[in-house]
């Protein structure tokens, strides 16, 4: 069933072709060469689907936020780890009486579970930045906020996969140096927190929109990376 994560047509349903891989993007699959992806549609019992949250149109998402699930700052280690946290938070945030989801985890073995569709299903991830973004959690395990090198790259395809999909200017914040702006942005805020919840078209952190989480969220390697894979760096601050 589709829940209300997104709501597909019959027709949109019958194109999409189980066995065919990628994200689902407004009604359509997006290939995500070398990732593996499951949607709620592929294998609802590994990837849930979501119903906190609203509707939306596509054309209201501007920008994508990262996650770590733990909030804590990390490196980035060789290789990958074998794991099925992704799934114990999808299942999480699926039944949880909390008021929160988001759309995609990327787990430290690589693969990717989605649980609505990331164009037209507003997550409640990122407070007053929830109807105009598409929110990714990078997983972290309860022994270290660490990421792996596959990790990595699996969220690096699925947010370029993302940016090419629905126009998304592929730039991150960074400061005066070049380096990934770690602080809030004082105009990213909540108007409630002093700001003018102002939007920014790009790649940004949870933790450049609110100090509820701090600077591990999702801290600077995946920013790193996503320079490093060409992604524009733009001075914020």
């Amino acid at each position: 069933e589709d829940g209300m994560s997104g709501r597909l047509s019959q027709a949109e349903r019958a194109s999409l072709g189980l066995s065919a891989g990628g994200l689902i993007v407004n009604g359509v699959r997006i290939p995500v060469p070398g990732v593996s992806v499951t949607t709620w549609l592929d294998d609802p019992k590994r990837a849930p689907p979501i119903t906190d949250g609203r509707e939306r149109s596509a054309s209201a998402v501007k920008s994508i936020v990262l996650h770590t699930s733990r909030g804590v700052r990390g490196t980035i280690r060789d290789g990958s780890r074998d794991s099925s946290r992704a799934e114990v938070l999808a299942l999480y945030q699926s039944r949880t009486a909390r008021q929160v989801s988001w759309c995609l985890s990327v787990d430290t073995d690589g693969d990717v579970l989605q649980q609505c569709d990331a164009a037209r299903w507003a997550c409640w991830h990122a407070g007053h930045a929830n109807a105009w973004t598409i929110g990714i959690e990078m997983v972290q395990h309860p022994d270290t906020g660490d990421l792996w090198r596959v990790q990595v790259d699996a969220c690096v395809a699925v947010v370029g996969a993302l940016c090419d999909a629905l126009a998304i200017p592929k730039r991150v914040p960074v400061d005066a140096s070049g380096k990934p702006f770690a602080g809030v942005v004082p105009s990213w805020r909540s108007v409630a927190k002093g700001g003018k919840a102002t939007q920014w078209p790009g790649v940004l952190g949870h933790r450049n929109i609110t100090t509820d989480r701090g600077p591990g969220d999702p801290g600077s390697a995946i920013f790193e990376a996503l320079l490093s894979s060409g992604f524009a760096g733009e001075v914020v601050g």
